[in-house]
């Protein structure tokens, strides 16, 4: 069962899909080649935006037991408030739209939001796994002030951000929080593209750690065509 944590933007559920499968993803994710992205060497798409993670590259697509029960639930939401997912709209080749990732000890996302002309409405995130720390937070405008004191170094390229962001694609950020997500195995969040959030780094580093399944469904390739 979902749960709407904030209306018409951010929704929840626990126990997403078969336990088998989730079992069955977090052994690809160990026998899988991982490659560290980091965003002074790959900048963000749209503006400066610091980040870090593990890219696993393992192909949700080859999993189509998994991708149905995936798109399924999802479907639960976006078919009552947007549209849903199809399969045949689906593209192996977009990474975008079907990515697995973990944390490493340099792991973080700085505020951030996307742009809905190169990758669609809405973003998923499944998690596989149950951590301390590691919260994805959708700020308010006091959460967030409080946010750039601690890290004052983001205020600036949250501003610019959100210029450039204007600029290309006529898009405002916008604030939905306070809601703070913390990973725990199986469950999963979907929400709006557009809305700034930011992710922590996890309490307690282990190898493989904060792995999820995540997505923006309905991605189109122009970030392809565009950025490489």
């Amino acid at each position: 069962m979902w749960t709407s944590l904030v209306e018409d933007e951010i929704w929840y559920t626990e126990d997403f899909i078969e336990e088998p499968l989730v079992d069955q993803v977090l052994d690809h994710i160990k026998k899988s080649e991982t490659k560290e992205l980091d965003g002074n060497e790959q900048p963000h798409l749209i503006s400066k935006s610091y980040y870090n993670y593990n890219h696993i590259k393992y192909n949700i697509h080859e999993n189509s037991k998994l991708v149905v029960q995936i798109i399924t639930r999802l479907n639960q939401v976006l078919e009552k408030v947007y549209k849903p997912i199809l399969i045949q709209d689906l593209d192996p080749k977009n990474v975008l739209q079907f990515t697995t990732k973990t944390f490493n000890p340099k792991s973080i996302y700085n505020v951030h939001t996307e742009r809905k002309d190169m990758y669609g409405d809405f973003v998923f995130v499944h998690y596989l796994t149950t951590e301390r720390g590691g919260e994805l937070v959708f700020p308010n405008e006091y959460i967030l002030l409080d946010h750039f004191q601690t890290h004052p170094e983001e205020k600036k390229n949250w501003e610019e951000y959100q210029e450039k962001l204007y600029k290309e694609s006529k898009q405002n950020a916008y604030l939905v929080g306070p809601t703070v997500i913390t990973p725990k195995r199986n469950s999963c969040v979907l929400f709006r593209v557009g809305s700034a959030h930011f992710v922590n780094p996890v309490n307690e580093y282990n190898p493989g750690c904060r792995a999820v399944i995540t997505g923006w469904p309905f991605a189109n390739m122009d970030w392809k065509k565009k950025f490489i």
